[in-house]
């Protein structure tokens, strides 16, 4: 079935429901960045398969919106659909209501399905569709309908996140977050997102690429804890085991249900931005609600020492596969063929060898040159460069391990720097060992951080578009909250125990990209007369190139930090290489 033919069945069902508009966007119900096959709507809808995205179908007209990250793809893709790209950020790119009140007549019918947008999301949405006149509607659940052949949802077995891993029991975290809700004023709490019940309940499974998570709900109250999953996906074993520690499991479909029959006593404390809409519709009126950041997605954004350390090994993992793949990259370039995507084939190859690997945590973005500039760019067979000994090569990628997730990107050369390109990757290298250097005090929000990694790129005028940090999990979601390094306001506090990535960059369209990136996990420095002090350790362990570095851009303090850091990365890695690798690694760590 052609795109079309599936924009036109879908217009079908929109005029038997009363509708002149459905909004499609690129979520499940768990509001989840990667989905499950099943929930890939808008992705099956319109061809484009970005991850980000939300598609508005009429009768007459369709188009889509995305970010800079998947213009690129987006114009591919949609070509020859008849769905207009409408690319976010850009001054004249209307906003979805502005563009439905110029296609729409007035009271007619907007429809979406409110289980795809989280209720924050869902209330501004109808809000801003009523001011142009029009009226929304959330109930529409008309997937089934449009999409006959529409994949089951996953069935994989969830399997335990071991003790010697999570640090903490199910029943100790339970205990914490029933602390955490008493400290609220609060009597219970819904989970939705599948990080969030991963983690509460150490489970993991595979129900979705790069995130190894199971699908599932939770409701937790102060005396009860209940998990909702198709039985089918536990074990006699982990379900014994999650009995022992108070978790009744109860199925998959029935979280609606127990919201329903919530009793006029419960206070549950909502946040509204990571649960759906539907699911908040639910909850009874003569319930209470409490606003607050979801509990465990606080608790989890700071590792338990234990974690950490699994976390530290499982770098050293992944350290070993980069070592290996860049003296790869260096040895085969120009000999043999390499293109972008043998270039992710080789690296789930290469962290395949190392024990406890589980997948990759994202799609490995491979960018040669010019497409190196394309921030998230996805290579295809058909897009992909052969890698010659030339020009910048930047990847960034990363693995799940049974002992934590990783993301490293490194930038590497293959033949001789320009003078832009020396300098451009010096101001790069510069912003990330300021920030890795940075010590602050506590209560400092990573807003007040992000002009570290960048000042050095201003004062050239140069900027980047995307955030400096974002949190990483501990075998979980490669991207997660709630802490972020970027210059977007986010009240999170930088606090011990958390682990960010430290990713500036700059991209020169047309001619390369430029992007070094390390996880940091914020630690206590001093404390003095003015309070605690907290500072970064660099976790990630892998050299950097410095053939590009122009030496005399770099402070005395900047020189001393990368000298130390490659002395550290050939300290750990080198008892796990062969000869010839270490040998390769004291080179590439030699001090400048």
């Amino acid at each position: 079935m052609k795109t079309i033919d599936r924009i036109n069945k879908l217009r079908d069902s929109m005029s038997s429901n009363g509708l002149a508009a459905y909004i499609a966007p690129s979520s499940d119900p768990h509001l989840s960045e990667y989905l499950p096959n099943c929930w890939k709507f808008r992705a099956w809808l319109s061809g484009f398969t970005g991850s980000a995205g939300t598609l508005v179908v009429t009768i007459t007209r369709a188009a889509l919106w995305t970010d800079s990250r998947y213009f690129l793809q987006a114009e591919q893709e949609l070509n020859g659909t008849g769905i207009e790209l409408c690319k976010l950020g850009l001054p004249n790119t209307p906003s979805i209501e502005d563009w439905l009140g110029e296609n729409l007549k007035k009271n007619q019918k907007v429809g979406f399905d409110g289980r795809l947008l989280s209720h924050m999301q869902a209330n501004k949405l109808i809000k801003d569709i009523q001011k142009k006149g029009l009226k929304a509607n959330p109930k529409v659940d008309i997937i089934n309908e449009v999409w006959i052949d529409r994949p089951e949802m996953p069935t994989g077995k969830a399997f335990e996140h071991e003790l010697r891993y999570a640090g903490l029991a199910v029943k100790e975290k339970l205990a914490i977050i029933r602390e955490e809700l008493k400290k609220n004023d609060a009597n219970a709490c819904i989970l939705s997102a599948l990080d969030e019940v991963a983690w509460t309940f150490n489970i993991r499974g595979n129900d979705i690429d790069y995130n190894p998570v199971v699908m599932a709900y939770a409701f937790i109250t102060l005396e009860k804890a209940t998990l909702y999953i198709d039985p089918q996906k536990l074990s006699e074993e982990l379900a014994n085991s999650l009995a022992k520690q108070g978790v009744t499991i109860k199925d998959y479909d029935n979280i609606g249900k127990a919201i329903k029959l919530a009793k006029a006593e419960t206070t549950i404390a909502l946040d509204k931005s990571r649960i759906n809409h539907w699911l908040c519709s639910l909850i009874p009126s003569k319930s209470k609600t409490i606003k607050t950041l979801s509990i465990p997605t606080k608790l989890k954004a700071i590792k338990n020492p234990i974690e950490i350390e699994n976390i530290k090994q499982s770098l050293i993992k992944d350290g070993v596969a980069m070592c290996k793949f860049l003296h790869w990259v260096e040895d085969k370039v120009g000999k043999e063929q390499i293109t972008e995507t043998t270039i992710s084939e080789k690296l789930v190859e290469l962290r395949g060898e190392q024990e406890g690997f589980v997948s990759e945590s994202f799609g490995t973005i491979a960018g040669y040159r010019e497409h190196g500039a394309i921030v998230h760019y996805s290579a295809t067979t058909e897009t992909a460069s052969k890698i010659k000994p030339e020009g910048f090569l930047l990847v960034d990628s990363g693995g799940q391990y049974l002992q934590g997730t990783t993301d490293i990107t490194r930038t590497i050369h293959l033949g001789e720097p320009t003078q832009e390109e020396a300098e451009d990757y010096t101001l790069v290298l510069k912003g990330m060992i300021q920030l890795s250097m940075a010590q602050f005090p506590a209560g400092t929000r990573g807003c007040q951080l992000d002009i570290l990694a960048r000042m050095a790129m201003w004062n050239k005028g140069v900027n980047y578009g995307h955030g400096t940090g974002h949190g990483i999990g501990a075998f979980l979601n490669v991207h997660e909250g709630p802490q972020s390094i970027r210059q977007n306001e986010n009240p999170i506090t930088i606090e011990p125990g958390m682990i960010q990535s430290n990713e500036p960059g700059i991209y020169r369209a047309g001619k390369y990209g430029i992007r070094i990136e390390n996880l940091i996990v914020c630690r206590e420095a001093m404390e003095t007369d003015s309070g605690k002090f907290y500072n970064f350790e660099t976790v990630t362990l892998c050299p950097i190139d410095t053939k590009p570095i122009k030496a005399n851009m770099l402070t005395k303090e900047e020189k001393k930090w990368l000298n130390s850091y490659h002395k550290t990365v050939y300290e750990k890695l080198s008892p796990n290489l062969s000869n010839d690798l270490k040998d390769w690694l004291k080179e590439k760590t030699k001090a400048l």
